[in-house]
């Protein structure tokens, strides 16, 4: 049985954004946030079968909730992180139990449609591989649902209890100076020695960024709204590098596939890889050019002005204007109506390069 106080830690009925708050201690954000996720993960499996939606809903919510851990990891201790950190692994595997064959479904998918050489081989592929609509429709099973609903409470319940060391931005330095470290690691590693599983791997640490600067945003909404946006597209292209890999690997695996097939598909694949691989670099490169003791004093410094710039009063700004001549008008078209300091952040991160799919979260 899970205890009262666990199950109210995820009842919770006003979402609130993943993102600290300026004038929030963090143990108190990170408490606040955990629930959140919790929240949006238990309510997605609480109706019988769980719909494809769902599902994705409910993966993307445990990665926010993971990247949340791994940014306070010292603040709650290094085996305090890897205990729940494991626990939610295991519950994101209940849910992923079809997504691998929805990501070759799609991959061929997109293959065919873009690639006229190699056509035979990859109708002959998809007619073996999968069925027409492989993974894309399947719901999660109620008993797998039932299961990750209940580990989720427990979940909650070890969360009521974490302790969390500090209420300034040094809780999360340590967690994020590592995380950035990482990040520059398997970038050098995945270039130096190229394999599927490298560049696996800085896709990871490419989305723990992502999250990371999109739960500090606060501080700087457009200086960190770039950021984000500029992971979220690297993410992207690393996951279509991803998929491309999957499918390889199932190509290279089956039995039933010709010969002549597998080896056309396989130079289809990492023709387009490497293509993918190029396009990262430099955006790579770019995203984590600072050194990482560097960068994080700098967050570390958005974080300590950014406050005061909050709290500044809007007037201020209406007589600092009238004492300047006015810079020209834009263009309509070059005009951008940003409503609110956390719009920016929200707009970067609802606009990548294409629709996502399931796979994406």
């Amino acid at each position: 049985m899970v205890s009262l106080q666990a199950a109210q830690f995820t009842q919770s009925k006003h979402h609130m954004a993943y993102r600290f708050k300026l004038d929030e201690p963090f143990d108190k954000g990170f408490r606040r946030i955990a629930r959140e996720q919790l929240d949006r993960t238990i309510a997605e499996l609480t109706d019988g079968h769980v719909a494809p939606s769902g599902i994705h809903e409910s993966r993307k919510a445990l990665k926010r909730l993971r990247a949340l851990l791994r940014l306070a990891a010292p603040a709650i201790g290094d085996k305090a992180f890897a205990r729940r950190n494991r626990a939610l692994r295991r519950i994101a595997r209940l849910l992923s139990g079809s997504r691998d064959a929805a990501v070759i479904a799609e991959t061929l998918d997109g293959l065919v449609a873009t690639t006229q050489p190699g056509a035979a081989a990859l109708d002959a592929a998809r007619d073996l591989l999968n069925t027409p609509d492989a993974g894309r429709a399947v719901t999660l099973d109620a008993d797998i649902a039932e299961t990750a609903r209940v580990l989720l409470l427990k979940e909650a319940r070890q969360f009521v209890h974490l302790p969390f060391k500090g209420k300034t931005f040094a809780a999360v330095h340590g967690g994020l100076e590592h995380s950035y470290r990482e990040a520059r690691k398997t970038l050098r590693a995945a270039y130096k020695t190229p394999s599927d599983d490298g560049f696996h791997d800085l896709r990871k640490t490419v989305q723990w960024h992502w999250r990371h600067m999109t739960l500090l945003s606060r501080a700087w909404p457009d200086a960190f709204a770039t950021r984000v946006s500029a992971a979220r597209e690297l993410s992207q292209i690393l996951g279509d590098d991803h998929d491309l890999a999957m499918l390889r690997h199932a190509v290279r695996t089956s039995e039933m596939l010709a010969e002549e097939h597998r080896a056309v598909i396989e130079d289809i694949c990492l023709s387009k890889q490497a293509a993918l691989r190029r396009a990262a670099e430099h955006r790579a490169h770019r995203l984590f050019a600072e050194p990482a003791g560097a960068f994080v004093r700098r967050i570390g410094l958005y974080w300590r002005f950014g406050p005061d710039i909050k709290a500044w009063p809007p007037e201020m700004f209406d007589r600092a204007a009238e004492a300047v001549e006015p810079a020209p008008a834009p263009a309509a078209g070059d005009l951008k109506v940003v409503t609110s300091p956390e719009s920016a952040v929200e707009l970067a991160a609802k606009t990548p390069g294409r629709s996502q799919s399931q796979r994406r979260a």
